[in-house]
């Protein structure tokens, strides 16, 4: 024994065998080698001695009396599906052999049984073993992870509905492993949704708003992923507390709007009443009008905040009508004058593709008219924002180019300067607060044109690059019908 390499393996064995002398070889063999060995003289204490010490290996006889090998190596299997069982046999029979392989041994040893073949046996076992129990231990760890999760987490069979995971938020739920997924959590949209999983995988994959739920007394954010074939993630997030404060937020808001409306009336009427007045000069008369217009132009923003609000939520009841676009652009221009003038940039105008005779700040004739199908204070402030964001990020002395163009879906404007996005926002534009680069910009103002392009049945999006520099895309409904023809000779 003391010739044999120094193997050594951490499990423990427990060996089954009638005949005295062989069991005490087998032990004497073990021992060096493994963790623990374990002893047993037949079937029956085989199996007690297993239940008792669970060990890693049973190295068993086949013939024993009172209880077989293979009689003990299935009611071991019962226990413990995992547990490696080899077999010791000094002869061939094909039934027993039938047996074996019904049993599913994970091993064979002849007798008499040498030290190589029971190391090489014990190495190809202790292999298996080692994955075992990593897999055992990753197992243990997600399980971990998902039960310290504070939210409901399932995993679910898609065509038969049972629950084959619930971590313990979900347990606490009433949610049972082996179980159906019935009760408050499972209601009809939901087991929809479920049973469309086996079959609209992608579908669910890039779900865009998760159902919502009313169960336990709170609101629930539902989501539901397939994992593999016939197998879905379903996830409950509480968002009680969210809807509450987004209810709250709203409240507030209004509130501030209502608050702040109510002392304009004031600042726009009295210089109303104060230019009603003899004998004023024409420095106060131009001061008493710069007041009333920006009161105006606060109450506009303020409306258009409240109507932006209502955009985000949906309730926004739009009111479309023919809106003419270069009449648009002569009251944007002069809002941006002082910073073309200090940047000394150029507004070149292209209608259809050509340049209007009328320029961009004169009165257009009745054939150089643009119109789209929206609401006028709407599109002034988006083409304002549009416009300030073009001005903003122009190189000194660049140009920007407004075009109005009729095409097959509506009606283009495009904005082009010759700057560029920054890189790190190129493809987040029009989300809600995303700036770069603007030491006072709060990412407002490309979002809000982007909801209002959207409102007005519209779309907009934006190409950029260093070389090309930007452009503003914006493709809005044309007016559904000719323009009436006392529109036409209306005066902007």
């Amino acid at each position: 024994m003391t010739d044999q390499p120094s193997i050594y393996f951490d499990i423990s064995v427990l060996c089954v065998e009638d005949e005295p002398v062989i069991l005490e070889f087998l032990k004497e063999m073990l021992r060096p080698h493994v963790h623990q060995v374990l002893c047993a003289r037949d079937g029956h204490e085989g199996f007690f001695e297993f239940a008792r010490s669970r060990p890693d290996i049973v190295l068993t006889d086949m013939e024993m009396p009172r209880m077989d090998g293979l009689e003990m190596g299935q009611a071991i299997r019962s226990l413990s599906p995992i547990t490696q069982i080899v077999l010791i046999t000094g002869f061939e029979d094909s039934r027993i052999l039938k047996r074996a392989i019904q049993l599913k041994a994970d091993g064979f040893l002849s007798k008499p049984v040498s030290i190589q073949d029971l190391l090489g046996t014990l190495e190809r076992c202790n292999e298996t073993i080692r994955f075992q129990r990593e897999a055992m231990t990753q197992r243990k760890l997600r399980e971990l992870i998902l039960n310290s999760l504070p939210y409901p987490l399932v995993l679910l069979n898609t065509a038969t509905y049972q629950v084959l995971f619930a971590n313990s938020e979900a347990q606490l739920m009433d949610i049972t492993p082996n179980k159906s997924a019935n009760g408050p959590f499972f209601p009809k949209p939901v087991r929809r949704e479920i049973h469309e999983s086996v079959t609209l995988a992608e579908k669910l994959q890039n779900i865009d708003t998760p159902l919502q739920i009313e169960a336990a007394g709170k609101t629930w954010e539902i989501s539901i992923s397939p994992v593999a074939t016939d197998t879905s993630l379903y996830v409950a997030v509480d968002i009680t507390a969210r809807q509450h404060l987004e209810f709250l937020k709203a409240d507030v808001e209004r509130i501030v709007r209502h608050d702040l409306k109510s002392p304009l009336g004031a600042i726009i009427g009295l210089p109303d009443m104060l230019l009603h007045q003899a004998g004023l000069s024409e420095t106060m008369v131009e001061s008493l009008t710069m007041i009333r217009d920006a009161g105006h132009n606060m109450l506009n923003q303020i409306n258009l905040s409240l109507d932006l609000f209502k955009m985000e939520q949906g309730s926004y009841e739009l009111n479309p009508e023919p809106v003419e676009v270069m009449a648009l652009m002569r009251e944007i221009l002069p809002q941006i004058d002082q910073f073309v003038r200090v940047m000394q940039l150029w507004v070149e105008m292209e209608l259809n593709g050509r340049r209007p005779t009328s320029g961009t700040t004169s009165g257009t004739t009745s054939d150089e008219r643009f119109f789209v199908f929206g609401e006028k204070l709407l599109c002034l402030s988006m083409l304002s924002n549009l416009l300030k964001n073009a001005a903003e990020a122009s190189p000194k002395g660049g140009t920007i180019t407004i075009g109005l163009k009729t095409v097959h879906d509506g009606s283009l404007i495009t904005i082009h300067n010759q700057g560029a996005i920054p890189a790190a926002i190129r493809n987040r534009l029009f989300e809600k607060y995303v700036t770069a680069g603007k030491r006072h910009g709060t990412g407002l103002g490309a979002y809000s044109a982007a909801l209002i392009a959207r409102t007005q049945g519209g779309t907009i999006s934006a190409t950029s690059s260093e070389d090309a520099g930007t452009t503003i895309s914006v493709v809005l409904p044309s007016p559904p019908a000719a323009v009436p023809e006392d529109l036409n000779r209306s005066v902007f």
